[in-house]
């Protein structure tokens, strides 16, 4: 009889899966964006630019420290963000 070993995800883990659901939404935005005004893409580049920077930050802490809460945290609720804007911007 063998054990069952179940093993918590790691962070690389979690945020491909997310970045799977995340890349979804971005092919829908692509598909409009074109539609768009020059306005509404550069606040859409500018809102993606600074939630991009906040992911890249938090990763970057967790490959420090990985078992760090706060930037976990920080990393789950900028990955949130940039879902929203997606789903936000992908009918617009």
């Amino acid at each position: 009889m063998q054990a069952e070993v179940t093993a918590t995800p790691n962070i690389n883990d979690r945020v491909w899966q997310r970045q799977q659901v995340i890349n979804y939404w971005n092919q829908r935005v692509e598909l409009n964006k074109a539609r768009w005004s020059p306005e509404m893409r550069a606040t859409f580049d500018r809102n993606m630019m600074v939630i991009d920077q906040a992911v890249n930050q938090s990763l970057n802490e967790l490959t420090k420290n990985p078992h760090d809460e706060v930037s976990e945290q920080m990393l789950n609720e900028s990955l949130n963000d940039k879902l929203a804007l997606l789903k936000e911007f992908s009918d617009l």
